[in-house]
C-alpha cells in the first residue's frame, strides 16, 4: 500500500501538467479533477494503513517521493491520453483484485472506492479526447 500512495500521489501534478498542455478550459478541469482525486486514493490508502497497523502514517511530500516529479510533457496527444484511460482501467482492476484478497471489510471498502473512483478517471479521460476532437 505504501508504494500504491505513492504513485496516487504522483498523479496529481501528472494530471495538473497535462491539463497545462491544453486549450480546452473544460477538458483541463476533468483533468485536474482526477489529480484531485488521485491524491484522495493516497489518503483512503493512507487510512487503510493505519486501520491494518493501528499506527499513525505519514503519507510522504512530493519531494519525497521517488515518483512526485512528473516526466516531461510532450504535446498531449489522443494517443497519449489512450495510454493513460488504460492505466486507470488497469488500477481498478488492481483495486478489485486487491480488495477481494483483504480480510478487513473495511480496507476492502475504502479499496473498491479508489478502483471505482479510477474507472470514472478514465472515463474523463475519455471525455477529454472528445473535447479536443481525437
Amino acid at each position: 500500500m505504501k508504494l500504491m500512495i505513492l504513485l496516487e500521489t504522483a498523479g496529481e501534478p501528472l494530471y495538473f501538467g497535462l491539463a497545462e498542455g491544453l486549450s480546452s478550459e473544460e477538458a483541463r478541469t476533468l483533468l485536474r479533477q482526477n489529480g484531485r482525486e488521485e491524491t484522495a486514493h493516497a489518503h483512503r490508502l493512507k487510512k487503510a494503513i493505519e486501520i491494518l497497523t493501528g499506527e499513525p502514517y505519514t503519507i510522504p511530500t512530493l519531494d519525497e517521493n521517488p515518483y512526485g516529479t512528473p516526466p516531461a510533457m510532450g504535446p498531449v496527444t489522443p494517443e497519449l491520453l489512450r495510454g493513460l484511460i488504460q492505466a486507470e482501467f488497469g488500477g481498478d482492476k488492481l483495486y478489485q483484485t486487491y480488495a477481494a484478497h483483504e480480510p478487513n471489510a473495511e480496507v476492502a471498502a475504502l479499496l473498491l472506492q479508489n478502483g471505482r473512483e479510477e474507472t470514472r478517471h478514465g472515463q474523463r479521460v475519455e471525455q477529454v479526447i472528445e473535447l479536443l476532437g481525437g
